[in-house]
């Protein structure tokens, strides 16, 4: 699969960098740090040099609480950070050229659903990742009027 790519002033964001982002966004803007290789799909070792380029272009926040000798990370989203993913998002909508009016109901509302552009479907069901866990998807479900 080739490399997602994000420009903004001078700012290349690689899919893995997306994809922790993207993560972050759909567990509600903030995470322990500590979980959250799990979640993405990586190990630690791959994913704090990740971080660290992150928080260093302004897109995450690291916070570091209790105060126990090795102490716990949460990471948050800066709104710098929000604002790419909602380009990113944007993009993926746009690209995405169908004739919605010619399906039947059932297809269109199936559509709608944030399954759709979902960059981690492929690991839907294993891990974090999982419908019952998917806040995006708890929302759009209260939304839906059946």
């Amino acid at each position: 699969m080739a490399a997602q790519e994000y420009n903004e002033e001078s700012d290349v964001l690689t899919e893995v960098e997306i994809q922790i982002l993207q993560g972050l966004e759909r567990l509600g803007g903030s995470y322990q740090q500590r979980n959250l290789w799990k979640y993405i799909g990586i190990d630690s070792k791959t994913g704090l040099p990740i971080l660290a380029r992150l928080e260093k272009r302004g897109l995450i926040v690291r916070e570091r609480v209790g105060g126990n000798k090795r102490g716990m990370y949460i990471i948050r989203l800066t709104d710098k950070a929000y604002k790419i993913l909602s380009k990113i998002h944007e993009e993926a909508v746009e690209t995405f050229v169908l004739n919605i009016d010619a399906l039947p109901d059932e297809l269109r509302l199936l559509l709608t659903s944030p399954c759709t552009f979902c960059p981690y479907s492929d690991k839907c069901g294993v891990g974090f990742i999982a419908p019952h866990a998917c806040e995006l998807l708890a929302r759009w479900v209260r939304q839906v009027d059946i």
